[in-house]
């Protein structure tokens, strides 16, 4: 009769119990709670999607299209991964398909003009012989 305070019931949804029973049932983890050591993650999938791309490999995620006459088409968007130059032949990908092939002709990134595009930037790529039409936002740009 009357109120247990003193007496806690456990809660089913208790986001730590359910941290925990998930990480005691995963065999990838170790059981002693303690991080995974370098040499234990390369067996597992990568955690992060940049952490799957191979070393070395460029990527751009497209947001933006621009067409200047003369020059050709810009399209502009994060550098994901790797490092592309002036020169470099490209692959544009949409849904994993390609779509077209193209070469950089220029690297702008705020009105400064750039010889290379390196993951983290924001940058305007000049490709050579792409319409705009044939470039969305969301394709991939890669090498």
């Amino acid at each position: 009769m009357g109120w247990k305070f003193w007496k806690r019931e456990p809660n089913p949804m208790d986001p730590q119990q359910l941290l925990n029973q998930a990480h005691a049932g995963s065999p990838d983890r170790p059981q002693d709670g303690r991080p995974d050591g370098p040499h234990d993650r390369a067996d597992r999938a990568p955690d992060r999607p940049q952490d799957g791309v191979p070393v070395g490999v460029f990527l751009l995620t497209v947001e933006d299209v621009f067409s200047i006459t003369g020059r050709g088409t810009v399209v502009t968007g994060r550098v994901t991964a790797g490092m592309a130059e002036v020169g470099d032949q490209v692959t544009i990908t949409r849904a994993g398909l390609p779509i077209a092939t193209s070469r950089i002709t220029g690297v702008e990134a705020f009105r400064k003009t750039l010889t290379a595009a390196r993951a983290g930037e924001n940058v305007g790529l000049l490709l050579e012989g792409v319409a705009r039409d044939q470039v969305l936002a969301g394709d991939v740009i890669s090498r």
